[in-house]
């Protein structure tokens, strides 16, 4: 275990190589327990030890989101490369003398900006020294080498993604970084100079359906957890929000919205998950064999109950005066 002293004068004490490499061969692939995948994985987290504990903000940072959001050696489903040297190359002289995390941010930000533009690309995620040297990218994969760089110097950093948009086409992926304050989002190609940053997305995330954050972890209230990731409702951090429960302990319901001329689920509530928290609107659910459907609406600050049915009944029970957070 290693010590020192915070900028703030406390004692924090972070994991070791040994503990960290645990951490993530738990929640990766079977494959990065083989080379060269494992020694990837420990020059990643060599690195990313090294960092904490020679930059200004690394050491105020709880063990908890270091390991989740800094330590990762993927973002998604890019493959697994050695980016990090790289990266820390490149991205630590932006920041030498920077105490501030925000401004690094912004700094890196400028930076990421400069090498890469938006452009349709494959449907499997590329990696981030591909959209380094092609310098393209979908939004998932600008994110990927936007997070990249962040925790190449230590910021804690996660995707936060919306299945499909509520009031238009498409579906769009961005970062959140962490901060001493809370997690604060950006959108890439911003001209914002401060943090969160209000975009030409800030109107379309407020009328969201649902927003997922990705965490390398089994985290509370996440919707799924799948292949090391936790899969976390933050949609009530950009939208009004409603609830949508389901009432029924034994059907899987799921919860669709329109979207390119057709239903699209955003969501699976099964068993023993049965609510969760959604923009206002009008949502259409679906369940059973044959298949079932029924439109519901969720209002913000109200809890919609659904009782799946057989037939003759709208299945929906809009009840009032039972806020979310109550």
């Amino acid at each position: 275990m290693l010590g020192w002293l915070c900028l703030t004068g406390t004692m924090v004490s972070a994991p070791g190589v040994e503990y960290c490499m645990d951490f993530l061969l738990e929640r990766s692939p079977r494959s990065d327990q083989r080379e060269p995948g494992y020694s990837m994985l420990l020059e990643n987290t060599e690195l990313a030890l090294l960092t904490r504990d020679s930059l200004p903000w690394g050491n105020c940072i709880p063990d908890s989101v270091f390991l989740r959001y800094v330590l990762p050696a993927r973002v998604s489903q890019e493959p697994l490369v050695r980016w990090r040297p790289v990266f820390i190359e490149h991205v630590l002289p932006l920041v030498r003398g920077v105490t501030d995390i925000e401004e690094a941010v912004l700094i890196i930000s400028d930076w990421s900006d400069s090498l890469t533009d938006y452009r349709p690309t494959q449907l499997r995620d590329q990696s981030p020294l591909v959209t380094w040297s092609s310098g393209i990218g979908r939004c998932e994969e600008l994110t990927v080498f936007f997070m990249d760089a962040l925790r190449s110097v230590g910021i804690p950093c996660r995707q936060v993604y919306t299945p499909w948009w509520l009031t238009v086409d498409g579906n769009h992926a961005w970062p959140e970084v962490w901060t001493p304050e809370g997690w604060k989002c950006l959108e890439l190609v911003s001209t914002e100079s401060r943090l969160p940053q209000e975009n030409w997305f800030t109107e379309r995330a407020a009328a969201s359906a649902l927003i997922l954050a990705m965490v390398c972890d089994s985290v509370e209230g996440a919707v799924r957890y799948s292949s090391g990731m936790s899969f976390l409702p933050v949609t009530s951090s950009y939208a009004l929000t409603g609830l949508l429960e389901v009432v029924d302990d034994s059907v899987e319901v799921s919860v669709n919205v329109f979207n390119y001329g057709a239903p699209r689920r955003i969501l699976a509530i099964s068993p023993p998950l049965r609510e969760i928290e959604l923009g206002a609107g009008s949502y259409l659910l679906t369940w059973g064999w044959p298949v079932r459907t029924a439109m519901v609406e969720v209002s913000p600050g109200d809890t919609t109950r659904f009782l799946p049915f057989e037939s003759g009944n709208s299945g929906a029970e809009d009840v009032m005066g039972i806020g979310v957070g109550e």
